[in-house]
């Protein structure tokens, strides 16, 4: 069983990101390209865990330069 801090600092992620993925200058079509390029991304990298953040960070680049 996970612990108390493992378990706060996993919802302090989760919460980050959610945060993060609701960027209020992104058009809801650049926030659901970059979700989807995300998830490209995640499926090409073997489906790793712990690389949310990079690999949306890459994707958000990719879309926004219009490379994806």
């Amino acid at each position: 069983m996970p612990s108390k801090q493992t378990q706060a600092a996993e919802q302090s992620d989760a919460k980050d990101f959610q945060i993060s993925e609701a960027t209020p200058q992104l058009s809801d079509w650049e926030r659901d390209r970059i979700r989807r390029r995300a998830h490209a991304l995640w499926c090409e990298a073997g489906f790793p865990q712990g690389r949310d953040r990079e690999l949306w960070a890459q994707a958000e680049l990719q879309v926004l330069k219009g490379a994806a």
